[in-house]
Order: structure tokens, then sequence, then C-alpha cells
């Protein structure tokens, strides 16, 4: 595409944040916990540091696969996906292939540092088999106050001291683009539960 001199032409406000509200009842979310502690969690990594991280990111989680047992979920998320790109953000967007459980335990004061979910060339080896993570999606399974405290989640807008702390109840899904720096502050009591999705695409261009 040619520079143009009149980019009123083409201009799209990107968002910082974008709150979807009531994608599952009160049930169908004790549905998905509960479908997702079947299985034994697994201590989180990051990007660069494997399982060494914990001054950085310390939760429990698993990832799951789309299956006969959770296909409404992906079905439902990808609704809301698809409504969300095409109403607020415009990416280019191939998919995901899995969501991540999370749980943050107020026993050992879970919390994810300042990070960014979209992966740099320079971060890791062999990246030839891995797409530019765009979207990330944030689903809450507990209440804040009621089981837990502690654990709010903040966007970093380019200054730190007064990040942007959007208001998350239970229900509520939280989407936002991957290259902005985010963060999950240390849960105080009780245990902060989420779904964490990566929509991934082309390069940006």
């Amino acid at each position: 595409m040619k520079i143009n001199n009149d980019p009123t032409l083409f201009r799209r406000v990107t968002y910082s944040h974008i709150l979807w509200h009531n994608t599952f009842t009160e049930e169908e979310l004790l549905d998905i916990t509960k479908l997702c502690e079947k299985e034994e969690l697994g201590s989180a990594t990051t990007v660069g540091k494997g399982e060494d991280c914990l001054e950085h990111r310390r939760s429990k989680v698993k990832f799951y696969d789309r299956n006969d047992d959770n296909y409404w979920i992906f079905d439902r998320f990808n609704n809301v996906i698809e409504r969300i790109n095409d109403t607020y953000y415009g990416f280019d967007l191939f998919g995901y292939e899995s969501f991540q459980y999370t749980v943050y335990d107020g026993s050992d004061n879970g919390m994810y540092e300042w990070h960014k979910d979209t992966i740099l060339g320079d971060q890791l080896e062999n990246m030839w088999h891995h797409s530019t993570r765009k979207l990330t999606l944030v689903m809450l399974l507990a209440e804040p106050i009621k089981e837990f405290t502690g654990g709010e989640f903040q966007l970093n807008m380019g200054l730190e001291a007064n990040p942007l702390t959007p208001n998350l109840q239970k229900g509520d899904i939280i989407a936002f683009p991957s290259f902005l720096i985010h963060r999950v502050k240390p849960v105080h009591l009780g245990t902060r539960k989420s779904i964490v999705i990566w929509v991934e695409g082309p390069k940006f261009r």
C-alpha cells in the first residue's frame, strides 16, 4: 500500500481493551471450572525462562485443546472473538488451538509481573513454527472480594506508575492487543481462576 497524505481516510482507533459481559451463565462458569479441574495443573512458565520464573510469575496452569467435552466453550469464545475483532480491532487472525486455565493462589501470593503476550523473534529459537499473538482474551472465573482479594488485572498504558485497572467481575471477558504490557497483581487471600486465550495471525503490516 502506498503511503497516503490524508490518513483520515483510513483511520481506525485501536482500543486498549474491550470488556465483554454475560458470555456464560453462572452455571456454565461452574461447569467450566469443574471441567478444568479434572486434571492436575502444572507450574506456569515464561518465555525464555522456563520454570525458573518464580520472581516473575507464580501460578498453576493447564492447556486444553478442543474435544467432545469442551467444544461448546470454544464455540462460544469463537463467537465473542469474531464479534470483538470485527467491531473494534480488524486484525487479520488465524485462530487459536487451545485455552489456558490459570490459577493464582493466595497461599503463595500468586501473581504475574509486567509482560506482553506477543512473542518477538529474538525471544525464542526455532521461531518458524510460531504465528504472531495478536489478540489476548482473559475471562475471570472467580468473584473478586468474595472468592479472592488482590489479583487485580492491570494494563500499562505507557506510565507504569499509573496503570489502568479495569473493573473485572466473575464471568467478564477482557480482550486487548497482545503487544500491550499487562500484569496480575499478587493474590492476598483465596484463589483467582481464569481462562486465557491468545489468538494468532500473520505478521502485523
